[in-house]
């Protein structure tokens, strides 16, 4: 278990690019994808390719749109969604998606899949 966290934290540190000068903030596993780590829906969906093809894991499904739904929207209904978001908790919830954690990912390394459950 404790391997699988190890290798999963030198992963997403590579994918950041940091400069070693830089202060690395700690990861946890609760930090989110999108929201924490602050990558946009493609380099999310980049990402879990090359940690799929790394560490082994079937990521067949793995659906960036579950998690970030707002990435199916085309720009007017993206609009429209963000005007009716302080209003509309439906909108809100499109816009914001499911949490994407480190946590998850490091369970799917220990199962070998991706799983939504």
């Amino acid at each position: 278990m404790a391997d699988e966290w190890q290798n999963l934290q030198a992963f997403i540190r590579e994918m950041r690019g940091r400069s070693p000068l830089e202060i690395d903030e700690k990861l946890t596993r609760d930090m989110d994808l999108h929201h924490d780590l602050d990558w946009n829906p493609k380099r999310i969906v980049e990402i879990m390719q090359i940690w799929a093809q790394r560490f082994n894991v079937d990521v067949s499904d793995f659906d960036i749109a579950y998690y970030i739904p707002s990435v199916k929207m085309g720009t007017g209904q993206f609009l429209w969604t963000t005007l009716k978001s302080p209003f509309s908790a439906s909108a809100r919830e499109a816009l914001g998606g499911r949490l994407l954690t480190l946590d998850m990912m490091e369970a799917a390394m220990r199962r070998g899949r991706w799983s939504i459950d």
